[in-house]
């Protein structure tokens, strides 16, 4: 609850320096100049958590584990998304997808030993990834400026609501709804989502190396990778069918990176 409030006031907040429904301009360069300041620091503070904290956690994590310990995990929190999935891809009209995701669940959860296991996929249920960011994109709700997060990274007004939105539908959010134990419960969560980016980060040790090492301007090569990436969502817009050709995108998986 506290994460999707979060990210609507996020959007109330940049919605004086958001972009027009065509996705062209912002309204007065001096705000735009403002947000580039503020996202420099916030770009800045991040990478400085990252280096000191997040990357010499994720190197020990990765050391410890296993690649197929750290499959299982990718899997677990990939089955947690399933619902998102689904209900999204119903929002979107794609009753097929929306089968396939609660069939892959309904698998997973199950002869998948919850999920650390892609069973499904083996029997033909591939996955179908779905976000509320997506269906807002299909229906035309504009993306808004590029927006750094503190912890989170890379953003804009609509992913952060997408992002918050998609967490109800987490069966982990529902399993904890009622406990009594509410410090209980959100010490699961925190600790469930810290495995999840820790995970992550293991996994994109050598690519966002890589990334960092071949940029003059680290900042810059984020953002120009994060907004070619969201280029992607510009086509799923019915009122833009000019937007319908192959448009070129690195492969990044931003929606989970937190600076990432």
């Amino acid at each position: 609850m506290k994460k999707v409030l979060y990210s609507f006031l996020m959007l109330v907040f940049f919605s004086g320096c958001a972009t027009n429904p065509n996705g062209t301009k912002m309204k007065a360069s001096d705000e735009q100049t403002k947000l580039e300041v503020y996202n420099r620091a916030m770009f800045n503070f991040n990478y400085q958590l990252d280096k000191k904290v997040l990357k010499p956690v994720a190197k020990g994590y990765k050391a410890i584990t296993t690649q197929d310990i750290r499959n299982r995990v990718t899997s677990f929190f990939n089955n947690l998304e399933e619902p998102a999935n689904a209900i999204n891809n119903l929002l979107q009209g794609e009753v097929s997808a929306t089968g396939t995701s609660i069939a892959r669940f309904a698998i997973n959860s199950t002869l998948g030993l919850l999920g650390t296991f892609d069973v499904a996929s083996g029997w033909g249920f591939a996955e179908k990834s779905n976000s509320f960011d997506a269906t807002m994109a299909k229906y035309c709700i504009p993306d808004g400026p590029f927006v750094v997060m503190p912890v989170i990274g890379p953003s804009t007004p609509r992913y952060l609501v997408g992002w918050g939105a998609d967490s109800f539908a987490s069966p982990m959010y529902w399993a904890l709804l009622d406990k009594d134990d509410e410090t209980w419960a959100i010490s699961v969560i925190y600790g469930a989502t810290a495995l999840k980016y820790i995970n992550k980060r293991a996994e994109n040790l050598a690519l966002l190396d890589s990334l960092e090492e071949g940029s003059v301007d680290f900042y810059a090569t984020v953002k120009s990778a994060f907004l070619q990436n969201r280029q992607k969502f510009k086509s799923l817009c019915h009122h833009k069918a000019e937007n319908n050709g192959q448009t070129t995108s690195y492969d990044f998986d931003f929606d989970d990176m937190e600076e990432e």
